[in-house]
């Protein structure tokens, strides 16, 4: 078996590569540390990567559960989707009790080459991008954001 990525191991590999010349690569510390992306070909749109013992989770937010007009048709299209969206699926987390945010998420394997990463990052951000502008309409809008709430960075 191939050994598994750690934090520090893959972001000094991410920094290390012509990933890095594309856009800016963080290592935050602290209780789970992680590794943020921002790619200018993306908007600079903030893509988190948390190494957890065999496994790797790839994920950008979308917007806050407040946002969406209507709760259970967006549910239903996020899953219609997730079988067709190429390596990235919908989910939803908890930021705090009530508080809820939508996110695209991937995982890898902690064993897979930084090649596979590194297309992991591109594609999930590009698919970020693709679900906000397939489901703009469903958001309700809001004059203080200019597009969905992943340009923010306020719930990453």
């Amino acid at each position: 078996m191939a050994s598994l990525w750690t934090t520090q191991d893959l972001y000094e590999a991410l920094s290390a590569s012509a990933l890095s010349l594309e856009g800016k690569i963080e290592l935050n510390d602290g209780l789970e540390p992680n590794i943020s992306v921002q790619l200018a070909d993306f908007g600079d749109l903030p893509v988190q990567i948390t190494v957890s013992g065999a496994q790797l989770m790839v994920s950008s937010a979308l917007w806050e559960a407040s946002q969406v007009k209507d709760l259970a048709r967006f549910n239903e299209a996020a899953l219609k989707l997730n079988p067709v969206n190429a390596l990235s699926n919908i989910g939803l987390i908890s930021l705090a009790p009530g508080r809820d945010l939508y996110i695209m998420f991937g995982e890898l394997s902690a064993s897979s080459d930084l090649a596979h990463i590194i297309e992991e990052i591109r594609v999930l951000a590009d698919n970020t991008i693709e679900a906000a502008e397939v489901f703009s309409e469903q958001l309700i809008p809001s004059p203080a954001i200019s597009g969905p709430a992943m340009f923010t960075g306020a719930a990453t």
